[in-house]
Order: structure tokens, then sequence, then C-alpha cells
């Protein structure tokens, strides 16, 4: 035990005071996952910002890839970001999610948001933050 303190405790210490800990602002952990899983830097309050324009009477539906941990990690930060808003989350195979957004009704939700997918063709090019996450806003506040 003492041979395990002896060793351990300089090494705590050293990264402790290499590497102190800084207070974070409002949104510290969900723009940290971000920029690890994505790159963008503060992406949290645009993700905020662009959620708020929409209409909370409908849902956002994020679409995560199965077996991929950073789109489902995507997929829960954005559903927490997207607050007050109702969230569907919807898990597909591969990386193109055509027949799942073919069944949308888009009178129907705001926003559709992609996690590490590919958009097709037919949707309209939305919001990208970083690498692996677009919003696609389907309609107005209201």
């Amino acid at each position: 035990m003492v041979a395990l303190l002896t060793v351990s405790i300089p090494k705590i210490y050293s990264g402790a005071t290499e590497y102190p800990l800084r207070p974070g602002g409002a949104f510290h952990t969900t723009d940290s996952y971000l920029k690890f899983a994505t790159g963008a830097e503060g992406a949290s309050k645009n993700l905020i910002s662009m959620f708020d324009s929409m209409p909370v009477s409908k849902p956002i539906v994020i679409f995560i890839r199965k077996g991929d941990a950073f789109s489902s990690g995507l997929g829960m930060t954005t559903a927490y970001l997207a607050s007050p808003h109702a969230v569907r989350l919807c898990e597909i195979d591969g990386t193109h999610p055509d027949n799942e957004l073919s069944l949308i009704n888009p009178d129907k939700v705001a926003a559709v948001v992609l996690c590490r997918l590919t958009r097709p063709a037919w949707l309209p090019a939305g919001k990208v933050f970083g690498s692996g996450l677009e919003i696609v806003s389907i309609g107005g506040k209201g």
C-alpha cells in the first residue's frame, strides 16, 4: 500500500498541476462532446438557437446509425439541446436514411437531424455542424 501511494501521489500531483481544472461555461460538457465528435467549436448555443426558431408543437426527428457510438452520442446530445421540443430517435442500419425519411410527413415535424449519416440528394441541405451533424429545418416558426 505504501509503495502504491509513493508511486501514485507524485503522478497525480504532477497531472493536477499541469492540467488544472478550469471552470466551464454554461455548455461546457455539450460543447466539449460536440467538439470531440464533430470538430465544431461552441456548437451548443448555435444548436439551441436553431431549435428555438422552430415550432415547439412539432417534434425533432433524429436519425442515428445502429452500432455507431459517435452517432448515438450525437443524437443524445442533440436531443438534450432540442428541449423543450419532443424528440423522436430513429436508429437505422447503414448510412443512408432514404427509406425512413420518405415515410415522414414534412407537415408534422420541425426538423430532421442526421448524426453521421448521409443526407439524400432529394432532401434540402441543412445546417452542418463540423463533420457528421446536419440539421435540416422542415418548417418555420409556428
